[in-house]
């Protein structure tokens, strides 16, 4: 039996919902790209596409009953009543490093260990993506990042108005020209508070493998980030002199 302890339970706390999907196999993404696939249900019922009740809520904790069942309590932003979302075994929850809960219809819970080296922003991948020169995408999400703050859905943006469309290859291409970006200084990762932009504390290769798991996530459900999703990014004094070079 697994506690309410758990490193995987625990580290939902604090995640707010991206993404759930009703069907065909119901699905919850969370911020940092743990995806729960179960039969969720909400006080009136499974949660829909767009549910308002469920998009952008914090999970503020959870618990496993003894039959497998797990409950993640969600607030809002302002910590209003807690909501309960329960999944009945059978379920799974898996986190981006690879590690995974599972519930079988009887209850059972599996654990698989996961492994922390990055699955996208290794050594090797940083350091091409550093020496690389921003393509005419990438000069176009800096020239959106000169006036306001830039998010994944202006990479959408500039992909849809070159006919790229499948969720799936604007995760492969939005993803790795985020990853550009930053690896090269032209972006900086962070959030938007009461003060504007702040930057993120954890690192560039940490912000990118963050991007890119989430929304490789979001893509393999039929996904796309709107604006807001994922991640804010700020322009950077290196990012506004590329933008000068190519005018």
């Amino acid at each position: 039996m697994i506690d309410d302890e758990h490193p995987l339970l625990t580290a939902l706390t604090g995640q707010w919902v991206e993404a759930a999907d009703p069907a065909p196999q119901p699905v919850l993404v969370t911020s940092r790209a743990a995806v729960l696939h179960g039969d969720l249900r909400g006080p009136s019922g499974a949660p829909t596409r767009d549910d308002a009740r469920v998009l952008g809520a914090f999970v503020t904790s959870s618990v496993l009953a003894a039959d497998g069942t797990l409950t993640l309590l969600l607030a809002d932003a302002d910590g209003g009543r807690p909501m309960p979302l329960a999944v009945a075994a059978p379920w799974g929850l898996a986190l981006p490093d690879g590690s995974a809960l599972a519930a079988a219809e009887d209850g059972r819970i599996g654990v698989r260990p996961g492994d922390p080296a990055p699955r996208f922003a290794t050594p090797a991948a940083m350091a091409a993506w550093a020496a690389s020169d921003p393509d005419e995408v990438e000069l176009a999400v800096l020239e959106a990042g000169l006036d306001d703050w830039v998010t994944p859905g202006d990479v959408v943006a500039e992909l849809v108005e070159r006919d790229v469309r499948d969720p799936r290859e604007i995760a492969r291409h939005g993803a790795a020209a985020l990853a550009r970006l930053v690896a090269r200084g032209d972006l900086e990762a962070g959030s938007i508070g009461e003060q504007g932009f702040t930057p993120a504390a954890e690192g560039r290769s940490a912000s990118i493998e963050h991007v890119a798991a989430l929304w490789h996530t979001l893509g393999g459900i039929g996904r796309r980030p709107g604006p807001g999703q994922i991640a804010w990014f700020a322009i950077t004094d290196r990012g506004r002199s590329r933008v000068a070079v190519s005018r």
